[in-house]
């Protein structure tokens, strides 16, 4: 599934580099449009695409394959430079990632699949240019994802494991991610995060949880939370 998932992201940013290197070609050559790539994307006719074009565009190609993310202020230590690092990178293309979407040991191979995209795009010219960091950048994008990365916990190390919480809290949000230990949070933290997770899952055409499954396993994260 993952497999598949990347190469279809692939064909399409070929696809749409390709579409777009020739279509600005045509057009300076017969129209007289001003091309001109840029780091942020590429100017035409003096009107520039810019990242959030970009970014929409991409949302567009993927629905249900991008997470909604989060916002720049709510990334964890936002004043650091690997936050900074990762708003200016990461936000060209989708939405900005939350470190929390991932563990530590998942981050690296993530990383460097974005890393190797971004590589890839950033050489083609056209509408998909865009700004490539680099190794320095990526090694404080990644160690800033790393220690921001969500602290999971093994299924079979799950306190009340035969709960039907537990059950339900296994059985949904394994769908996206690594199980979170429910000690991340403090108990009245938990509603809210499971409700932003619940919004994640529709935007992702994840199976969504139903009232009662969602009532079970907020109170189970509640009951297990960090005292």
């Amino acid at each position: 599934m993952g497999h598949n998932r990347i190469l279809t992201i692939a064909i399409i940013t070929i696809v749409i580099g390709l579409i777009g290197f020739i279509g600005s070609s045509l057009l300076s050559s017969y129209q007289g449009f001003a091309v001109v790539p840029s780091a942020a994307g590429m100017m035409m006719d003096g009107c520039m695409m810019d990242r959030g074009h970009m970014n929409h565009m991409m949302q567009r190609m993927m629905p249900g394959m991008l997470p909604p993310g989060i916002k720049q202020e709510n990334l964890p230590d936002q004043d650091s430079r690997g936050a900074k690092l990762l708003t200016h990178y990461c936000d060209q293309c989708h939405n900005l990632p939350s470190p929390g979407m991932h563990t530590a040991e998942e981050w690296p191979s993530v990383a460097g699949r974005m890393f190797a995209r971004m590589s890839m795009m950033s050489g083609m010219g056209g509408m998909m240019t865009i700004e490539n960091p680099s190794g320095g950048e990526k090694q404080t994008i990644l160690s800033y994802l790393k220690t921001h990365s969500l602290k999971a916990i093994a299924p079979g190390a799950l306190p009340a494991p035969e709960s039907r919480g537990a059950l339900q809290f296994k059985e949904i949000c394994s769908q996206c991610h690594s199980l979170p230990d429910p000690k991340i949070h403090v108990s009245k933290d938990w509603p809210a995060v499971v409700k932003r997770m619940e919004n994640n899952m529709q935007a992702m055409g994840k199976k969504v949880v139903t009232e009662e499954e969602k009532k079970e396993i907020t109170g189970y994260l509640m009951s297990q939370a960090h005292k």
